[in-house]
């Protein structure tokens, strides 16, 4: 008998698993078999594919995800002893593992922006379409129609994208997106459906905890996101730090006054390594005045000081200027020999494969004061240069109204809109539009450069 119970049990689990899985995840892992299986197999592919195996069982790749996966099993430990998860949730718990858990760990360690890349996970989280997927999840077509339309619907989407990046695509881009938003109400509908007809067996506490379960373990897991995303951003600051500015030397000594005084403050750490870069301390003295001078400017930055028309701009109010359409400078900072600037990052248009046209926006100046504040474009693909062209005027105008005033808008627009080069004076300063074409390499490239100028450089 207790032999008997040995067994028992165990089967009783895995029919709760097996149960679980729908015939859409079926025909995914049929599919997604079957893919492996000639990507191994077929000669040309086979190698790539042995590397990728390779890669993924690196160590600097395991342990992380080693890590990460007890963590996830102490939560799932604690959500068992309160009786919110058994053995019918695994599938749902092993999905949210791979599709969650590890993809943003992936996406907290290359985010261009920590701020960004942990702000949209948070907000990400809990979302209407969640609740849809979820909706649709519930319920599968037979195995037979799942297998048959999967490849079909993924052809259709992937097709969709594909013809989205290609203006002359665009009415098929139209009509394949309606299409796939035909299937995609389909799915929802049916699923609707049935669970309206079933809805004594849908509405049931153990379909709410499968929805309830991947958000828990997401909010349980963002601690572990930040504590990463602290490692990641500590990690690549001394990395870089020994290859390209600090003294080997001095190495733990910044550690340890990273640790003390700026600790999970990974803005302020990405701001200190732009300054040791840019100032190369040779002792630990010049070490901590980098940190004791960033701190000044930090709190300059929370009360800015007032700059007269004579002299300039306010730097931090030069940083607001084209906010309104988007553009982000950065931080003000010092680069070498008493100049400082703030920049913006390249913001890329067009649907090139190689280059794309970019534009830019640059603020340069003093410690107290902007001098200089530019709008630079770049036409790396002369076809498709109208949009960016056309993007490069609203900015010089809106940049000309903001930091001089709408009568200058007036005076100067019709200038700025034909893209006729020219210099104008302003109060303190001027005011200049001009084009550079490119000496070899693109044919037909060149750079557009919109500068407004005051105080001692404008003078």
């Amino acid at each position: 008998m207790i032999a008997v119970a040995r067994f028992i049990v165990p089967n009783a689990l895995m029919n709760d698993v097996i149960s679980s899985v729908t015939m859409r995840e079926v025909a995914a892992a049929f599919w997604m078999s079957a893919l492996l299986v000639w990507v191994a197999a077929y000669k040309p592919t086979r190698g790539s594919f042995k590397e990728v195996l390779k890669a993924l069982f690196q160590p600097i790749l395991l342990i992380p995800l080693g890590i990460a996966a007890l963590y996830a099993g102490a939560e799932i430990t604690l959500l068992h002893r309160v009786g919110w998860w058994s053995v019918a949730n695994l599938k749902t718990t092993v999905i949210w593992l791979v599709t969650f858990a590890f993809v943003t760990m992936f996406e907290v360690a290359t985010a261009k922006s920590r701020k960004a890349g942990f702000g949209k996970i948070v907000h990400d989280i809990v979302t209407v379409t969640g609740i849809l997927v979820f909706i649709t999840e519930l319920y599968s077509f037979p195995l037979l129609v799942e297998i048959i339309a999967l490849p079909v619907v993924t052809m259709i989407v992937m097709t969709a994208e594909m013809a989205k990046r290609k203006p002359d695509d665009a009415p098929a881009a139209k009509l394949l997106g309606c299409v796939a938003s035909f299937i995609g109400f389909s799915y929802l509908g049916f699923s609707l459906w049935k669970s309206f007809q079933s809805w004594s067996t849908t509405a049931t506490w153990a379909n709410g905890l499968e929805f309830l379960i991947p958000i828990l373990l997401s909010l349980g897991f963002l601690p572990f996101l930040y504590g990463w995303r602290t490692y990641v951003a500590y990690s690549e600051m001394f990395t870089t730090l020994s290859v390209f500015g600090l003294d080997k030397a001095l190495i733990p000594y910044a550690r340890w006054l990273a640790v003390t005084r700026i600790g999970s403050d990974l803005d302020t750490l990405e701001r200190w390594r732009k300054a040791i870069q840019s100032t190369r301390p040779s002792d630990k003295a010049e070490l901590r005045h980098t940190l004791t001078a960033l701190s000044a400017l930090q709190e300059r930055e929370k009360s800015p000081p007032v700059v007269q028309p004579k002299d300039g701009w306010s730097p931090y109010l030069a940083m607001q200027f084209l906010t309104d359409m988007g553009v982000d400078t950065g931080h003000y900072h010092h680069s070498f020999d008493g100049e400082w600037f703030a920049s913006s990052p390249m913001r890329e248009m067009g649907d090139s494969l190689i280059l794309r046209n970019n534009i830019a926006y640059y603020i340069d100046g003093t410690e107290q004061a902007a001098t200089t504040l530019k709008v630079k474009l770049n036409i790396n693909d002369p076809e498709k240069g109208q949009e960016a062209e056309d993007i490069f005027i609203l900015q010089a105008l809106l940049l000309l109204e903001k930091a001089v005033s709408m009568d200058a808008i007036e005076r100067m627009k019709m200038q700025i809109a034909s893209l006729s080069p020219f210099e104008a004076a302003i109060p303190f300063g001027s005011v200049s539009l001009r084009r550079e074409n490119y000496e070899g390499g693109i044919t037909g490239g060149y750079s557009r450069y919109f500068e407004i100028k005051r105080g001692k450089t404008g003078s």
